[in-house]
């Protein structure tokens, strides 16, 4: 069966390997570079201006570590159809149950590899420990992660709901007690108390778990996780797998109102409702915004907000642009008998709406982040000049490539 995983596992990477291309692109390396660099001059600014004992400083590496714990779940890569063919192999699927454990630990180990690194200056100005520390700190949080997933593949096997809400919050306390002791105490205690977790998760969590398999629940967590996992890739291209839902939501009826019943406004009004009811664009809208808001939160310098808001705004917008196609073969949308350049009007006004609410929300941030009045309006008048630009220049020559 460890076999057959390794088959499955070639076919999802060749079919993943499709759309890195469209997501390590030229412009989004660049963006990064320039983001992450930004953020690490001014965080290693920050860090030689701390006192050597810095208290805050424990707790706020405690509250990040313990947050990027949760990154990365358990791959199963199980498909609809393995609940009638795998089932009479139920007995033989530990074998790859455990090659898929190995390989749900990649990604948050290196994910913690580069978290440790970034908050380890911040850790020896309020530890005092020594560089040296990295590598204890690095295994504990190691350790606690693999107990994490066995707590998460505990889940696909029936009846276990309550055993693992008990598990988790067994495996909290004893993170939250190993990573403090690491920090204010010894490190190498805490690295032999992580050890010891692992191996108490183990054996409670797999090697004495004796009940069948909840075959749908094992196929939902994997779908939802892949969904996630589209939901970003489409962030740079369009993924045909990604399922959408619908929500009714008619506590947002009150914005459709305000849209008045007229020829004119035909696509306005079913490009907002598609646009409020789908979650895709909706959430991608709010999930950018909110990252966007909290980067701008925590700013200091006026050039990198003014950057940070003019990427996010751009990205939006970028994202928002499929809605234009959203009707395009719908029979009864082609009888409207409405003009093209109509349509077109009416995608500019919702987009013009969306994005001068985005400059609105980071215009308001840059109240708390910025201190320098010159500096808010600045960067508050380049923003809507952006989107001005945006709907002005660059949607029109998207929307006739798009319409050829």
């Amino acid at each position: 069966m460890k076999d057959f995983f390794q088959l499955r596992l070639k076919k999802h990477q060749k079919h993943m390997m499709r759309y890195i291309k469209y997501v390590l692109n030229d412009h989004f390396v660049l963006i990064l570079t320039f983001l992450l660099g930004g953020i690490g001059y001014y965080y290693s600014a920050w860090v030689k201006s701390l006192p050597a004992g810095f208290f805050w400083g424990k707790i706020l590496i405690l509250l990040i570590w313990l947050a990027t714990l949760h990154f990365g779940q358990f791959v199963s890569l199980a498909k609809t159809a393995d609940q009638v063919f795998l089932l009479p192999k139920e007995k033989q699927l530990r074998g790859y149950l455990s090659a898929a454990f190995s390989y749900s630990c990649i990604f948050p180990f290196v994910f913690l590899l580069l978290v440790t690194a970034f908050t380890m200056p911040l850790a020896v100005v309020s530890t005092e420990h020594g560089f040296i520390s990295f590598i204890f700190y690095l295994f504990i949080l190691w350790s606690l992660k693999i107990s994490h997933l066995e707590i998460d593949r505990l889940g696909i096997f029936q009846d276990m709901k309550k055993a693992r809400q008990n598990a988790y919050l067994l495996w909290f306390i004893i993170s939250l007690t190993t990573l403090a002791v690491s920090l204010w105490l010894f490190p190498w205690l805490g690295l032999l108390l992580s050890f010891s977790q692992v191996v108490l998760f183990y054996k409670l969590c797999w090697q004495t778990m004796n009940v069948p398999l909840d075959w749908q629940m094992m196929i939902r967590k994997e779908e939802r996780r892949l969904n996630r996992l589209y939901r970003f890739v489409n962030l740079f291209t369009d993924v045909p797998e990604i399922t959408a839902s619908v929500k009714r939501r008619s506590y947002l009826d009150f914005l459709l109102s305000r849209i008045s019943f007229e020829q004119k406004n035909t696509y306005l009004y079913l490009f907002a409702r598609r646009f409020l009811r789908g979650s895709e664009y909706s959430g991608l809208y709010l999930r950018l915004i909110l990252v966007g808001t909290l980067l701008l939160f925590f700013t200091r310098d006026y050039l990198l907000a003014l950057i940070i808001g003019i990427v996010f705004i751009y990205l939006i917008g970028f994202q928002l642009l499929p809605l234009y196609q959203q009707f395009q073969y719908v029979v009864l949308a082609q009888l409207y008998p409405i003009k093209k350049s109509q349509k077109q009007n009416n995608i500019k006004k919702l987009l013009a709406c969306l994005l001068a609410v985005t400059a609105f929300i980071f215009s308001l941030t840059t109240l708390w982040s910025l201190t320098s009045w010159l500096d808010r309006i600045a960067v508050c008048l380049v923003w809507f000049l952006v989107v001005i630009l945006f709907i002005q220049f660059y949607l029109p020559k998207r929307l006739k490539k798009m319409a050829s």
